[in-house]
């Protein structure tokens, strides 16, 4: 971006905050020693982010009006009246002043002046002249009351603690393992985003179930390392020592669940003040020169000026100098092959040249051939005699007979033309020659660019390699926490966190494998007493294993526990309405079991909330489809279970399978097929509604891609071409009209707005330039719906008795969030379905029909307003009532919200009642506008 639209940009987002901070001073104006904590946060948030975006006066509008709150903490009772005075004036004033930056990008400084002026604050020594807005803020309190709310809060608190505890303390372990992380790496690498993000979600998670003193000290760290990320300033010896008193003030705060620990009081004043040293203080009015006033804007912009820098804050990892060595010398290598290529064309050219040459010889002798034997009787053309003199007309002596006499051969027309066409050819064969020796040398040289190229691919695969270990590590804490909330005993073994995998395949599956490892702590180990009874240790025995098989990556997930009940899958799946109960027996227990990744099929009473942060068997093998992998679980009654993840050890380049369906090009991962064939049409059998066939002694099921697709219909003359594809539960048979071949693809994303739409996992290019589609082998499956299974939101069985409980969404990054809301509608009879970031919400909704969708707006991948534009498109869930649930008040994000379709706006925390019969209402209405 030029430096014009970065200024335009930072201004919109400092725009959007500043108007936030109107909101909120408005909401508490009427009794502002109620919401102090919240206007104390504010007004000071404003002074330092106008302050950084070059807007002196505003900035010290804002400290102006935080020295009246400060002062109204100091004493609440005899200042009221006056700081709601001053607030009120100014806040008037700040809302011109922000119209005006909106209008031109400047503020207006006489406007301010007049009104600071109005309550004596410009005036230097305006002294106790000026009562309601001393010049000198007073010191703020010790914050006995914020830590007086926290006892309160985890007094009264109740269930509510046994899960915001465990999530507050793992929020703020990763915080401190990042923090570690940055200090290492600095502010540039891969771990201050996911300390923002730890900080960020603890921050919510508070603020959801109402600790306001967690959520506030969390909140002004979030503010600080906003700043960092967004280069708007580094993060310097002092950051990283208020961080850290930050996360330790916090750590005692949580502890205090417990009991008051020791040095708590002192650990948050220090916290206090390590952040308030590092918040940028305000011009200050009275005392600053012309000169100074003029240079202002220069220092206060240089943030903007910085802006571009913020990309070295995207995620990256650490490459060992040896791997950028080898890079390095392919880089040698593949100059050396170009010029070694260019030279050859270079002498391609001169081959041109020549036979152009040629060609004109060519040209020259038909010509004088045709010129002779069209017009005999035409004499030569003379040209003219040199230095003027006319041209003498030579005398042609005809020689025949000499050369009769001599017995010379006879040159005639003909003959010389014979001759000269003779040497041509000759010219034209040394040509030749030459060129096919060129071709062959172009061709050696295009297989050395190809075989570096693939070298260099898979150098780069490497230099993009992490070890597992890295994700292995966060589910240590996460076993120890499920295992002692699930009152279970577990033991966690982990093997082959040395092997190295794409860090974006990690990033991918690192929600599905803790999904795993929960559940199977949750649903698949027994209690103690329950393994004591049955002759097993106490302790449950929980593996996690990787391993580099045949160029995949393989993750197992075993347990010693119970095992699989697969006549309770085959329960669970009737109730979802995936098939009815006679197709569901005629399923042997493999078929059967893998009916766990269909959407709504559960054993357990509640999945989603309590083993897999929201993520279930169905989004696991839908994620591990999308990479072009497959899973596979086995069980013993009684034994145990192993699931087991077969993943590429790339996402970005692949080989593929390309076929032609209906005239049209698509792509099959070569991961995703097992075998190819041709078929007799009439070995195709018909069974149970569905096309079976043969192939390589395995029977599969059919689907007809061009009928799939809705494509034409041509379909190939004589034998189908089949290829098997692994879809994650069984091989199918997709037939083509053409199998192409194979070839090496760059996968590229389809993007948030073609996200979910037809079974795609990607597409990518040809060398012609057309666009190819990569089919997903999980999904066409699905939407083909085999072996009579259908996904309940597709086909559900009508049920027979009581209405089916309506089906609400609840999307949110926290756990304490889904959790606490979750129980809330739990209660009122409702059916909750859970995500934790937009993407996994339209994952969701394209497997299960939902009634109402809570969500909220700060998520990773996919943010809350782009869900709501996202769902607003697709014809299914077009007409679907959202709420969003949010800690943002602010009017810009509400008016966003009312601009893409929303017309329920909730804040955090909510209260029960009225927000169960808000969503009671919605879903009554959408039930009936759909019947």
């Amino acid at each position: 971006m030029s430096g014009v639209s970065d200024r335009e940009f930072l201004v919109s987002v400092f725009l959007m905050e500043a108007w936030d901070t109107v909101a909120a001073v408005e909401e508490h104006l009427p009794d502002p020693a109620a919401g102090l904590d919240e206007l104390r946060l504010v007004t000071h948030r404003l002074r330092g982010s106008a302050a950084l975006n070059g807007f002196p006066k505003i900035s010290t509008l804002a400290a102006v009006m935080e020295s009246a709150v400060d002062r109204l903490a100091a004493d609440p009772e005899r200042a009221v009246v006056g700081v709601q005075a001053v607030l009120g004036d100014l806040l008037a004033c700040l809302k011109q002043a922000l119209d005006a930056v909106g209008q031109d990008g400047a503020e207006d400084a006489d406007a301010i002046d007049a009104a600071l002026a109005r309550h004596g604050v410009v005036v230097p020594d305006a002294g106790p002249a000026a009562p309601e807005a001393p010049a000198v803020p007073p010191a703020p309190p010790a914050g006995g009351g914020d830590l007086a709310d926290l006892d309160r809060f985890f007094r009264d608190g109740g269930d509510v603690l046994e899960y915001f505890v465990p999530e507050a303390t793992e929020h703020l372990d990763l915080a401190a393992q990042s923090l570690l992380g940055v200090e290492r790496e600095g502010a540039g690498g891969e771990e201050l985003p996911r300390l923002f993000r730890a900080v960020h979600t603890l921050k919510g998670a508070a603020y959801t179930v109402g600790c306001h003193a967690i959520g506030g000290l969390a909140h002004r760290v979030e503010d600080l390392l906003g700043e960092v990320r967004d280069g708007h300033r580094g993060l310097d010896a002092a950051g990283v020592e208020a961080v850290n008193a930050a996360l330790d003030a916090l750590r005692l705060m949580i502890r205090s669940a417990e009991g008051a620990p020791p040095g708590r009081l002192e650990a948050w004043q220090r916290a206090t003040r390590l952040l308030d040293a590092l918040a940028p203080a305000p011009a200050e009015p009275a005392a600053a020169s012309p000169a100074q006033d003029a240079a202002a804007p220069a220092v206060a912009a240089a943030p903007v000026a910085a802006a571009p820098g913020a990309a070295a804050a995207r995620p990256s990892i650490r490459v060992h100098l040896d791997r950028l060595d080898a890079l390095m010398n392919l880089a040698g290598e593949l100059v050396i092959a170009r010029a070694r290529l260019d030279r050859h064309l270079g002498q391609l050219e001169r081959v041109g040249e020549l036979l152009a040459f040629t060609q004109g010889r060519m040209r020259q002798v038909f010509g004088e051939f045709e010129d002779r034997h069209a017009n005999p009787h035409l004499p030569a053309a003379a040209g003219p005699a040199p230095n003027g003199v006319a041209a003498v007309e030579p005398t042609i002596v005809p020689l025949d007979g000499v050369f009769a006499e001599l017995e010379f051969d006879r040159y005639d027309a003909v003959n010389i033309l014979a001759r000269r066409a003779a040497e041509i050819a000759s010219d034209v064969g040394e040509v030749q020659g030459q060129l096919a020796g060129l071709v062959r040398a172009v061709r050696a040289d295009a297989a050395r660019v190809q075989q570096l190229s693939g070298a260099l691919r898979g150098q780069i695969t490497r230099a993009r390699m992490v070890p597992l270990g890295r994700l292995f590590s966060r589910f240590a804490r996460q076993v120890r926490e499920t295992a002692r909330t699930a009152g279970k005993q577990t033991a966690l073994e982990v093997t082959g966190d040395a092997v190295e995998v794409d860090s974006a395949i990690i990033d991918q599956i690192a929600d599905p494998l803790l999904h795993l490892v929960q559940n199977a702590i949750v649903h698949g180990l027994e209690t103690p007493d329950e393994r004591l009874a049955r002759g097993k240790p106490a302790r449950g025995n929980l593996r996690i294993v990787a391993a580099h098989k045949g160029g995949s990556l393989h993750v197992e997930v075993a347990d010693d526990g119970r095992g699989i009940d697969v006549a309770a899958v085959r329960a669970a799946a009737e109730r979802a309405g995936v098939a009815a109960a006679d197709v569901l027996a005629r399923l042997d227990d493999r078929a059967a079991l893998d009916l766990i990744f269909l959407p709504g099929v559960s054993t357990a009473g509640a999945v989603s909330t309590v083993a897999g942060r929201g993520v279930g068997m169905d989004v696991v093998r839908t994620n591990v489809g999308r990479l072009g992998g497959e899973i596979d679980v086995e069980t013993a009654p009684g034994e145990g279970t192993r699931f087991t993840l077969k993943l590429p050890l790339t996402v970005a380049i692949s080989d593929a399978l390309l076929v032609r369906v209906g005239g049209l090009a698509l792509a099959i991962p070569v991961q995703a097929v097992k075998a190819m064939a041709r078929v007799d049409e009439d070995a195709v059998e018909a069974a149970g509604g569905a096309e079976v066939v043969e192939v390589e002694g395995e029977r599969v099921e059919l689907l007809r891609l061009d009928r799939l697709l809705g494509l034409p219909g041509a379909g190939p003359e004589g034998r189908l071409p089949v290829v098997v594809l692994r879809t994650g539960r069984r091989a199918v048979g997709a037939v083509v009209d053409e199998l192409v071949g194979r070839e090496e693809v760059v996968v590229k994303h389809l993007g948030a707005f073609l996200e979910g739409v037809g079974p795609y996992s990607g597409a990518t290019v040809s060398p012609e330039g057309q666009v190819i589609l990569l089919l997903d082998a999980a999904r066409l499956a699905e939407r083909a719906g085999l072996g009579g299974l259908r996904p309940a939101a597709v086909a559900p069985v009508v049920p027979v008795g009581p209405a089916p409980p309506r089906t609400v969404l609840l999307v949110d990054d926290s756990v304490s969030v889904r959790r606490f809301v979750g129980q809330m509608l739990e209660r009122a009879g409702f059916r909750v379905v859970t995500a934790n970031d937009g993407g996994e919400a339209l994952e969701r909704v394209a497997e299960v029909a939902v009634d109402v969708v809570v969500t909220d707006l700060e998520m990773p991948r996919v943010n809350g307003y782009e869900l709501v534009r996202d769902l607003r498109r697709r014809p299914a869930t077009r007409d679907v009532p959202i709420i969003v649930l949010t800690t943002r008040t602010g009017d810009k994000h509400v008016r966003l919200a009312r601009q893409l379709g929303v017309e329920h706006y909730v804040t955090k925390p909510v209260d029960e009642a009225s927000f169960v019969r808000l969503v009671d209402t919605l879903a009554a209405e959408a039930a009936q506008a759909l019947a």
